[in-house]
């Protein structure tokens, strides 16, 4: 698979409304849903959230009605519906000045994006733990062809398959709930692709955060989820005091107007966006990697600006940092949830 078809790809969304998750509990599991009653297939299916190959079945036959239905409800409970629209991007380009070399923000352009279904959490721990479990670094499928020997490399800590920061394969005690950290961004895609789903685009991801509260007189963006002022309850980031990860069901004053939570803080998120540095004259840029964009910020994300919607850094591919985690999403386009009558619900 080449690299420029990873970042051009169309890959799938999802979308969700999240149920009784506890606001403030670390300690909380992370949401599941469980349907007793469903076929034992379409019951893993959704345990795994892997409900996306249902409602876009990779054969294209489709599935009965009441695995639909199963899919939805699934699809309802972890993601949230993102309308279409365009976006406004930022950016930097590299120049020299009196002091040296200097990065300067502009404005990029703008993008339109169509209607996605994205997660209302990071993938956590718990979730990663069942694609490990499944065979996943070893489903050569999943995986461009001309890294497959870096996936040997991609090992936790005890020298087994799995993010760089666990031990004997599974995550440190008390972070199920945790966004996984220490995934590359071949990881994130592949466990993406594994649920039938994607990562976002850069557009995609910054029109989740900006849209519900976008002035519709000016077309103005805000900053953050919640409007123009930062506030630290409502973000881990530096300023909060954690100086750690903490748990999908913190921060919740931060979520979007439909319910997706965390995209200011926690930590960064792997983009579906190849990362490009523009450049005046005089200056030549070498990037010895390719390199994705990653936004939101983390937990140790000093500066404000750095976290805002608008606001991007980069990773290399290979990379694995502590701070740096990923959500999922898929496109809408061409599916009808509620029926004829019906529109995607975007509440929380």
């Amino acid at each position: 698979m080449p690299f420029a078809t990873l970042f051009s790809r169309p890959l799938s969304v999802f979308r969700a409304s999240f149920s009784a998750a506890k606001p403030d509990g670390s300690a909380a599991p992370p949401p599941t849903l469980d349907f007793p009653d469903a076929p034992p297939d379409i019951r893993k299916l959704v345990r795994q959230r892997q409900y996306a190959h249902i409602v876009r079945p990779i054969d294209g036959i489709a599935f009965d009605p009441d695995s639909l239905r199963y899919a939805w409800k699934a699809i309802d409970h972890d993601m949230a519906y993102v309308p279409g629209g365009d976006v406004t991007l930022h950016g930097e380009y590299a120049t020299t000045s009196d002091e040296g070399f200097v990065l300067v923000p502009q404005v990029i352009g703008t993008s339109h994006t169509e209607a996605i279904y994205l997660d209302r959490w990071c993938v956590t721990n718990a979730d990663y733990q069942r694609f490990v479990a499944d065979g996943g670094y070893e489903n050569i499928s999943l995986w461009p062809e001309q890294i497959l020997e870096s996936v040997l490399r991609f090992v936790d800590r005890t020298g087994r398959p799995g993010p760089a920061q666990w031990e004997k394969g599974a995550p440190a005690k008390g972070t199920l709930a945790h966004p996984v950290v220490g995934v590359s961004w071949y990881e994130a895609n592949a466990y993406a692709q594994w649920v039938g789903k994607r990562l976002p685009t850069s557009a995609e991801w910054q029109r989740a955060g900006t849209w519900g509260t976008t002035s519709s007189d000016t077309l103005k963006e805000p900053k953050y989820p919640w409007g123009n002022s930062f506030d630290p309850q409502y973000a881990n980031t530096w300023a909060s005091g954690r100086h750690r990860t903490v748990s999908i069901h913190e921060c919740q004053g931060g979520n979007t107007p439909n319910g997706i939570r965390q995209l200011i803080g926690n930590v960064w998120e792997w983009m579906n966006t190849q990362y490009l540095l523009a450049a005046t004259e005089e200056i030549t840029v070498h990037m010895t990697d390719p390199m994705a964009e990653i936004r939101g910020g983390a937990f140790d994300s000093y500066f404000h600006s750095h976290t805002s919607c608008q606001s991007r850094s980069a990773q290399s591919l290979l990379s694995r940092k502590n701070n740096v985690g990923f959500r999922c999403c898929f496109s809408a386009e061409g599916l009808d949830p509620c029926g004829e009558d019906d529109s995607p619900s975007t509440d929380g």
